[in-house]
């Protein structure tokens, strides 16, 4: 069975494993921020800028496991694999949603 995701959380996911960087910028705010390996990055054009760099450096793919949280802030754990040691590893996405679009995602 598949885990039913909220549509800003399922949009990104499958944007993000088919490398599709206009889709996953749909997905946030003019104002998102993005916290992964320890750096924050705000805005379209720094999240484009992440998003292309992690992309090509781990080629990874992202497969829902769980997804606990209400409202608005949810928390995904997925996993994921890739070009990197370890993989596959499990990892927990925090969503902020707002207006059905990610204001804030943080990644570990």
């Amino acid at each position: 069975m598949k885990l039913k995701l909220p549509v800003p959380i399922e949009t990104y996911i499958q944007a993000s494993n088919d490398s599709d960087l206009k889709k996953v910028l749909s997905c946030f705010t003019d104002t998102a921020t993005v916290l992964d390996e320890g750096k924050i990055l705000t805005g379209h054009n720094a999240i484009g800028k992440w998003f292309r760099k992690t992309r090509s450096k781990y080629q990874f793919k992202s497969s829902p496991i769980a997804l606990k949280g209400k409202d608005k802030k949810l928390i995904l754990t997925a996993e994921v694999s890739g070009n990197f040691p370890g993989s596959p590893i499990t990892l927990d996405y925090q969503f902020q949603i707002v207006s059905d679009l990610i204001q804030d995602l943080r990644i570990g």
